[in-house]
């Protein structure tokens, strides 16, 4: 991939990306109209227990499908791509359709036993059905990427988003459900039509590329089978372990809260405007840096097969410097406006407070995500995966033993501190096998000194304008910090040169 392709990539990505982002953010705020702070939990709740069962059926296929044909290009046999796929394909379907049916059946025993609420199990039996199709669209992702087509899937994610937002309010407008449950039937209904009509479009867009990509007449491919167990078994192992970890510490939190002293649902509600609201925002600016992340995967991996060192380097510092960069300026953000963000999305102060208080770990969680991409690509995604298993299992142990004594912001304590450990873990085997070292006062100090000056010279400017809409002030909030941000480090863009990016380690 060419320098020129690989930015246009990027900017039509995160132009995708940032459009998701905020359709999704304007989705949960209305929802939140809807169902308030104690619906989100339900319907968070609901989805941490049908992410289980993505993961079973999807978890490194995207992966193992990308490093195969990439493989298979670099070797000079595209007659082979067709092949890899279908096989991947077959392998998917029948994966996921077993682990639908394993839902299906199990689903009245785990609302009532996970989730506290047996009116809930229609909505996993809906939602296992559209896991085929998900499975499926997993394996298009992963070749979408190798063959340098990763915009084939965004038309794709777009009618699905598009979909389920139009069908989310079409039937709450026609049914007006009154109770939670029924809201969280709508909102499962609208998510699985979404899946099926994405894997339409990604079926009609793959069997189009085929043809460009391929020649006429393709050739079985060997190893297959051998690929998918090298990298997504244990992928789809240890995502699965992390998984389970995960869906626990979700259904741990308003147990252990309810042991704290709250009732069911408060706890709920302090569950849904902390992991429903607050997160959601959290993420909201990584549309921006996510797709730069994906596309960086490939780019390592075929530096990587080429044994292109010094290549591996630039491009592993580059990365690592500019989320840096990002999420520090993003930090500084939420700390100056998230109270003002919680009450525009949400029209709720407990959620831009909790905005504030997790701003610090934002840059962390940021390079967390290009760190795991990075090492993916470098064929190192059982040490991403064992760190990532660490983290959750961490969570778990310390939510058991903290939580049900010193309540919510002992669990905002644990997040700190497991971030802190998984992004510190997968950070120094990154730099170990790329060869690699940071430059603390290059790279955090001075990223960190702009963003706090730029942030807190646009709020004092922005402090005396009042009665604007909503919108176009947080437009205004972020683009003169941005400005000023961008101005502060060009001034002092001695410090960033390209050499802190490949600076290798001495013996």
């Amino acid at each position: 991939m060419t320098k020129k392709k690989f930015f246009i990539q990027g900017i039509t990505l995160t132009a995708f990306s940032l459009f998701f982002r905020i359709t999704n953010i304007g989705y949960r705020s209305y929802l939140s109209q809807k169902i308030g702070a104690e619906g989100m939990g339900l319907y968070q709740l609901i989805f941490s227990i049908f992410m289980l069962t993505v993961t079973l059926s999807t978890s490194g296929i995207s992966l193992a499908v990308t490093r195969m044909i990439t493989a298979a290009i670099a070797a000079g046999k595209r007659n082979e791509i067709k092949s890899i796929v279908t096989k991947c394909f077959a392998f998917c379907l029948g994966l996921s359709l077993t682990i639908s049916c394993l839902l299906y059946f199990t689903s009245d025993i785990a609302a009532a036993l996970l989730l506290g609420n047996p009116a809930a199990s229609s909505c996993l039996k809906i939602l296992g059905i559209g896991l085929p199709f998900m499975s499926l669209c997993t394996c298009m992702k992963g070749y979408f990427l190798a063959v340098d087509e990763s915009l084939s899937t965004a038309g794709a994610d777009s009618v699905e988003q598009i979909l389920t937002i139009g069908v989310t309010i079409f039937l709450f407008w026609y049914f007006a459900p009154q109770s939670l449950e029924l809201a969280c039937l709508v909102l499962m209904v609208a998510s699985t039509l979404g899946e099926m009509a994405s894997f339409t479009v990604n079926m009609l867009v793959y069997r189009r590329s085929l043809k460009r990509n391929t020649p006429k007449f393709s050739a079985k491919s060997s190893g297959v089978m051998k690929g998918l167990s090298h990298i997504a078994l244990p992928c789809t192992l240890s995502s699965a372990a992390k998984s389970m970890l995960n869906t626990g510490e979700n259904l741990l939190i308003p147990r252990e809260l309810q042991k704290f002293g709250m009732s069911y649902s408060t706890s709920i509600s302090q569950y849904g405007l902390l992991q429903g609201m607050a997160m959601p925002m959290l993420f909201f600016p990584s549309s921006f840096l996510f797709p730069f992340a994906s596309l960086v995967m490939p780019k390592i991996a075929r530096e990587r097969e080429l044994n292109h060192k010094n290549a591996v380097a630039y491009i592993t510092g580059k990365a690592i410097t500019n989320s840096l960069i990002y999420g520090f300026f993003f930090a500084a953000i939420f700390i100056a406006f998230g109270d003002f963000w919680g009450k525009a999305f949400y029209s709720n102060d407990i959620s831009g407070q909790y905005l504030q208080i997790l701003a610090p770990i934002v840059p962390l969680i940021y390079l967390d995500v290009v760190v795991d991409n990075l090492l993916k690509g470098m064929d190192e995604q059982l040490h991403s995966m064992k760190y990532n298993f660490a983290e959750s299992l961490i969570r778990v142990i310390l939510i058991l033993v903290f939580l049900s004594s010193f309540g919510i912001m002992s669990y905002i304590i644990i997040l700190f501190l497991s971030t802190i450990l998984n992004a510190a873990m997968s950070l120094k085997r990154l730099l170990d096998v790329t060869n690699v070292r940071i430059l603390p006062l290059r790279q955090i100090f001075l990223p960190l000194l702009c963003s706090v000056i730029s942030i807190s010279t646009a709020k004092l400017l922005l402090s005396g304008i009042i009665g604007l809409p909503i919108f176009l002030m947080i437009a205004m909030q972020i683009l003169l910090s941005g400005g000023f941000y961008l101005l502060c480090l060009w001034g002092i863009s001695g410090a960033f040169k390209v050499n802190v990016y490949c600076s290798k380690k001495r013996s």
